[in-house]
């Protein structure tokens, strides 16, 4: 199921998180004050799935629990269905409706279970089986007499999550990894999905503070990332017409800090404010700077130079 163009499929979905989240200006936090350490974080303990695989193709799955029971997944003209058995019944129950689509699947049913707890992930696309991306990706989790299924409200926010099982199988975090950061959707026994949660890698210490160009033009104050929201840069015009506007930075190393999705506040646009997406980035020579603005290429011109301003 995993397309050439995942990864770009999930900076488009993050992207849109950034624009929702926004960009309000706070206090500088300076070099060594923004907590942007790249410390490696806590694993919480996982419990291993103990079911079994039984048949396996694009359109059907069938997996067998610890304690024999099965559980049938297959997608239909109506979207996603389940059935299951008990390990001494040839019989399955009546079809229950996992998800309700017009939308042709994905090939491939991902689904796991621990103890009596069953968790999937599937996705749906008009050309999804021609290598296009899923327009729409479901988790789903069912759990003791597996009658009725719990669904992800959110669709399509994630690209197939991978699943971790914790706390006895009471609850399920599908996990959605990328450059940019992490989405993880967990779903508790009792209370259903929860909202996304999402946390972006930290972009290097070095670059969070206030910054002003050499020659005067404007001044940068580059924020980095808090629960929930990108890092981020203001831009300030310091002379000529009046620009003032925010926009989100990404870049986990001190020789390339990208910017997009600026939304001007105040004024106008002008010159560098902002400076085209895709086009130019930032680098930092050490914690003190200089920063400088680049024109991206073969061999990267300084645009801007930049000193601390406090």
């Amino acid at each position: 199921m995993r397309t050439k163009s995942a990864a770009a499929w999930a900076v488009a979905v993050l992207m849109l998180g950034a624009a929702v989240g926004g960009c309000a200006e706070q206090s500088d936090k300076g070099p060594s004050g923004s907590g942007a350490k790249h410390t490696k974080s806590h694993r919480e303990p996982e419990d291993k799935p103990d079911s079994r695989v039984v048949e396996d193709d694009d359109d059907h799955t069938v997996l067998e629990l610890s304690d024999g029971r099965q559980v049938s997944l297959r997608f239909t003209r109506r979207g996603l269905e389940a059935q299951h058995r008990d390990a001494s019944d040839d019989a399955w129950s009546a079809r229950k409706t996992v998800y309700e689509t017009g939308t042709k699947p994905c090939g491939g049913i991902r689904a796991k279970a621990y103890r009596d707890t069953v968790w999937l992930a599937a996705g749906f696309g008009v050309y999804c089986r021609d290598g296009e991306e899923p327009q729409e990706v479901i988790a789903a989790v069912a759990t003791g007499d597996l009658s009725s299924w719990t669904t992800d409200p959110t669709k399509n926010n994630m690209v197939w999550p991978k699943a971790r099982i914790r706390d006895s199988g009471a609850r399920v975090d599908f996990v959605d990894r990328s450059f940019w950061g992490t989405n993880t959707l967990t779903w508790r026994k009792g209370s259903g999905f929860a909202r996304m949660a999402t946390k972006y890698k930290p972009i290097h210490p070095w670059f969070v503070g206030r910054w002003r160009a050499t020659d005067g033009s404007q001044q940068l104050t580059i924020h980095q990332v808090e629960p929930g929201r990108w890092a981020r840069v203001v831009i300030e015009s310091r002379t000529g017409p009046r620009c003032k506007g925010s926009a989100v930075v990404t870049g986990t190393h001190q020789h390339d800090l990208s910017m997009s999705n600026f939304k001007l506040d105040q004024g106008v646009r002008t010159v560098n404010c902002p400076p085209k997406a895709n086009e130019y980035d930032f680098d930092v020579k050490s914690s003190d700077g200089p920063l400088r603005l680049r024109k991206i290429g073969n061999h990267p011109k300084t645009v801007l130079t930049y000193e601390r301003a406090g």
